[in-house]
């Protein structure tokens, strides 16, 4: 992942939105920073405090990213829960191994490792022949990672004794390594059967989420594939929207919103209320990032200020 804009400090966070306001907008005039400023202490607030390994809900462990303020993984679901609940179990992929000589996945936010060996387990309790394919983006590995217990510990080693590539007993793991942006960028076709999504929240790492690397990212996907992720943020539906895709609300685990599951072929079936939100809302406008390297503070602005202006 990128350096958090949680961590900045040279220049200062308000200092550098006084810079981007009046470099790349034009805009001055304090009302429209001090309400841009506003908004954006309250996205970047943390949502946990400390750091280090700790413990979840279902007796595994994840670690907390303090340059975030973020947990990788979901205290209240749990680090083994969220990656069946949220990622596996909506993708379809259990179904679809079972009738299928090889599974294709990318993953967005390789993180401790969690959501591909669980899916490794998974996938070949269900069939023990199919060959999977994984191709994982990472901008950093974290220097502490927990193990995941014993009944997917075999396959959590055979990630992390073999980074940041191997093909061995069926599998084919890559890991890029560094800016998704540039990395994506390398990859000419993959024909992903499903793309995990998962890095930081929308607001804490938004160069992750725009409708330019959205756009970039999802042409590695099978026409039938399926895009899945636990967040359900306006910003990125929209993107999401714009690029073609069908939406699903996926169920809520560990909090009261759920996920999102996008595909070309999936039948859109979004609640009323979530559909007029997507409609309506200020909020409703993508993360923009048209030449794949503004920094998180200049998409976050950009943002911002659509929201504030209710433009698209």
């Amino acid at each position: 992942m990128m350096s958090s804009i949680l961590t900045r400090k040279v220049p200062p966070l308000e200092e550098r939105l006084r810079e981007i306001l009046e470099k790349e907008y034009g805009i001055s005039d304090e009302g429209t920073y001090q309400a841009l400023l506003k908004l954006m202490k309250g996205w970047l607030k943390p949502s946990v405090p400390g750091e280090g390994i700790s413990l979840t809900k279902d007796g595994s462990y994840t670690l907390i990213a303090k340059d975030y303020g973020e947990p990788y993984h979901s205290l209240t679901a749990g680090a083994i829960g969220e990656c069946i609940e949220k990622f596996l179990k909506p993708s379809g992929l259990l179904e679809r191994a079972e009738g299928s000589r090889i599974i294709r996945v990318v993953d967005v936010g390789f993180g401790l490792g969690y959501n591909v060996a669980v899916m490794l387990k998974h996938l070949r309790d269900v069939k023990k022949d199919v060959y999977i394919e994984v191709l994982s983006f990472e901008k950093e590995l974290p220097k502490e990672v927990p193990p995941l217990p014993e009944e997917y510990l075999p396959y959590w080693k055979l990630l992390w004794d073999n980074l940041p590539s191997f093909e061995k007993d069926g599998i084919s793991f890559r890991l890029l390594l560094g800016d998704a942006r540039e990395r994506v960028k390398e990859v000419e076709s993959f024909d992903a059967d499903a793309i995990f999504h998962d890095g930081f929240s929308p607001y804490k790492n938004p160069e992750l989420w725009t409708l330019d690397f959205l756009a970039f990212l999802t042409k590695l996907l099978k026409r039938d594939g399926v895009w899945v992720s636990y967040t359900s943020s306006l910003a990125v539906r929209k993107a999401l929207k714009l690029l073609g895709f069908n939406l699903q609300s996926t169920s809520p685990v560990g909090r009261k919103r759920g996920g999102t599951k996008a595909g070309f072929e999936i039948e859109e079936s979004l609640t009323e209320v979530e559909a007029q939100k997507l409609k309506n809302s200020p909020f409703a406008v993508p993360f923009r990032d048209p030449t794949l390297n503004r920094e998180p503070l200049h998409i976050l602005a950009d943002y911002g200020l659509r929201v504030l202006y209710n433009k698209s």
